[in-house]
């Protein structure tokens, strides 16, 4: 494939991944709870965009895991840790934007004893890949 290709291919990735957190943004006002969804990404074989809103109750954690594609967390309410591998804990709060490159070991949880902690993430995520690789 030509450089060209790769570049367009690229700016697809960065286009399609902006749009998802312009929806991110908006959505929570849209839907009361709209539900997890998967689709095929036009013009980027073999990839597809997920979109997944998740409710954590005081206290939840997800331990040390990675995912072969690219995610994106938009925090809605509450507040949360991402623990991402080479940096410190990023608080994440209401508004926050949050990039997990493919292949970074990562680790998230609630960061409040009392508040629901809710987020949208959105996933390019490479088909017949598993969505996430746990490590403990």
């Amino acid at each position: 494939m030509s450089y060209g290709g790769r570049a367009s291919r690229s700016s697809m990735m960065v286009v399609i991944l902006l749009a998802g957190i312009g929806f991110g943004a908006t959505a929570h006002r849209l839907f009361a709870a709209p539900p997890s969804f998967t689709e095929t990404v036009p013009g980027i074989d073999n990839y597809e965009l997920i979109v997944s809103r998740l409710e954590t109750i005081p206290g939840w954690s997800h331990g040390r895991h990675y995912h072969p594609g690219h995610e994106i967390v938009y925090v809605l309410d509450g507040n949360g840790t991402l623990d991402l591998e080479g940096k410190s804990g990023q608080r994440l709060q209401p508004g926050t934007i949050s990039y997990v490159p493919p292949g970074k070991v990562h680790a998230g949880r609630n960061a409040s004893p009392k508040e629901m902690f809710k987020f949208i993430l959105f996933r390019l995520h490479a088909k017949n890949q598993p969505i996430s690789v746990e490590l403990n």
